[in-house]
């Protein structure tokens, strides 16, 4: 009976001994993955904190239009004698368009082709803009007084045509800045010039006219993207956006800030505006010589070691 105790203890005491020395290999495993994680140095960009503000933009759409067709009308019955255009040309205050001859000089003039510029009314560009209408498709055709010879869109009566939510007239006062995106994704720069009297029953806005800044041609009744910003400019920090991490609710942000040479840690930051590329940190403040990760950040650690990309 004591001898089969003994055994029992004996095979007790066996497997305490290899549950323990398992732990202990277990242990040292643990120890050796944890000091070769503390080795592994993570592969990293870094970048600087800059100054400026990130725009908080409202887009809404907007149409060009031109106030003032400039109607070119024969001033006298006759026969067109030149035409010294086409239509799409470009012209300035002064160029000559038109020649009229009467339906006599004309008559004259077939007879003895030694007779010039007889009994002729020359029409001028009365203002620079392009010629968008002619319906003068030849010489020696007879045109009635009054008749319209071409339509001239004056350069400088170009109006961009905004509708704006009432809510937002406050951002489109007299002199205020917007950009306009063209269907070609080119930009000009907009300058809000008057807000219309007058309220759209139906959709609740009001229509605002903006001179567009632009040395090129614009054609009448193109869509444009229109962006007003209805922020205050301001000076804040500045990160490129792959800098900022989050949890997976975007509740909490973070960024990884390097505390020496080779080791960044995880700090939370509050935000504000952004885009694509960029993103304000409104806190806490940093020096403009910190650095953070750029590239490389994202499943990181609080505390890492880190080596920088050549």
């Amino acid at each position: 009976m004591v001898i089969t105790e003994y055994k029992i203890m004996h095979k007790i005491s066996n497997v305490l001994l290899l549950i323990f020395t398992l732990s202990i290999l277990n242990s040292c495993k643990e120890e050796v993955k944890e000091q070769t994680q503390l080795t592994t140095k993570a592969q990293v960009s870094l970048t600087k904190i800059s100054q400026g503000y990130i725009p908080d933009y409202i887009q809404l759409s907007g149409k060009t239009i031109y106030l003032n067709k400039n109607t070119i009308i024969a001033p006298i019955s006759g026969y067109i004698a030149n035409v010294n255009i086409k239509q799409g040309d470009k012209v300035s205050k002064g160029d000559l368009l038109f020649k009229i001859q009467t339906a006599e000089a004309f008559a004259i003039q077939q007879k003895d082709k030694s007779i010039n510029n007889f009994g002729s009314v020359s029409i001028y560009a009365p203002v620079s803009g392009r010629i968008v209408s002619l319906n003068v498709v030849s010489e020696n055709m007879f045109t009635d007084k009054g008749s319209e010879l071409s339509v001239l869109l004056a350069s400088n009566d170009l109006k961009l045509q905004v509708n704006v939510p009432y809510e937002y007239n406050s951002f489109c006062k007299t002199g205020s800045k917007c950009k306009v995106i063209l269907p070609d994704n080119s930009e000009l720069l907009g300058t809000f010039s008057k807000i219309l009297p007058q309220v759209d029953e139906s959709s609740q806005t009001i229509k605002v006219l903006a001179s567009l800044n632009s040395s090129i041609f614009i054609p009448e009744n193109m869509i444009v993207n229109v962006l007003i910003d209805k922020s205050k400019e301001h000076q804040v920090q500045i990160l490129p956006k792959q800098c900022l991490q989050s949890d997976a609710l975007m509740k909490e942000y973070w960024i990884m800030k390097l505390i020496n040479d080779s080791t960044a840690v995880q700090l939370p930051v509050k935000i504000g505006n952004q885009n694509h590329n960029q993103v304000e940190i409104l806190s806490p403040h940093f020096n403009s010589n910190d650095l953070f990760i750029r590239q490389g950040a994202y499943g990181l650690s609080d505390t890492v070691l880190i080596e920088t990309k050549k």
